[in-house]
This record gives C-alpha cells, structure tokens and sequence, in this order.
C-alpha cells in the first residue's frame, strides 16, 4: 500500500475484545436472577457484534484496498533431476527394504510382530553400569 492509501485502524478492533471480558465481568458480579444474567449476556453479545459491523463499515475502504494490493516478491524454482537408478538394478528393485525383525502385515488391517532372539540375563548378573538407570 502506499502511503495515500488508507489504512485500518485496528487498534479499534483490539479494544472490543477487553471491552467483551470487562462487561462479562460486570455481569458476573450483579445479583440478578439466571434469566436475568442470559439477558445480559445476549445483550453483551449483541453490543459486541454492533462494534464490530461498526468498524467494518467505517473501515470497508481500506479492507478492500488491502484485498487489492498487489503482492510483490520474489520466487525461486529449485530444480532437481529426476534419479536415475543404475541398469543393472533396475528390474523389480525394492524403494523400501526392512529388516526382517520388523512388523509384518504393515498395509493390512493387523500386524504381525517377528520377536527377536534376545539374550536373558538374571539380575543378578547384570553389570553395573546397566543398574544405573
């Protein structure tokens, strides 16, 4: 925008949202029946739609200049060049190769875990260094 341009004033429309929470405060604090509370609130709630239909239409010049502005900046296209797998690997070559430890069944709708052989070792026996956790 330009310095001819009007601006927003939103400083305006950051006031309305303490203003909601001052008067929901209020309305906390008088001794009034429930229904008279939902009035109070409806009526709050009114007011703060009002501020705000306000500001937009005494701001709708400046909005609409901002929806027009034109954006300016600048773009860069990285390239990369597509891979090229070596001929000789290229039949019925795997994209993903996992251990054959790991979970089986990853697309279907269960899995099937591949336990490894693992060493047991009584308590007894475990380093020192181990304990320390």
């Amino acid at each position: 925008m330009t310095s001819l341009t009007p601006r927003p004033k939103w400083w305006q429309i950051y006031l309305i949202f303490p203003l909601l929470i001052v008067l929901f405060i209020l309305d906390h604090q008088l001794k009034i029946s429930t229904r008279g509370h939902q009035a109070v609130q409806i009526g709050i709630v009114l007011i703060v739609y009002g501020l705000v239909h306000l500001w937009l239409r005494a701001n709708a010049t400046a909005l609409s200049g901002m929806d027009r502005e034109q954006a300016y900046g600048k773009i860069t296209v990285i390239q990369f060049p597509a891979f090229q797998p070596p001929e000789s690997s290229s039949e019925n070559r795997l994209m993903l190769q996992l251990p054959d430890s790991e979970m089986n069944g990853v697309l279907s709708d269960t899995f099937e875990m591949d336990y490894v052989d693992a060493v047991s070792l009584p308590v007894d026996e475990v380093p020192q260094e181990l304990k320390k956790e």
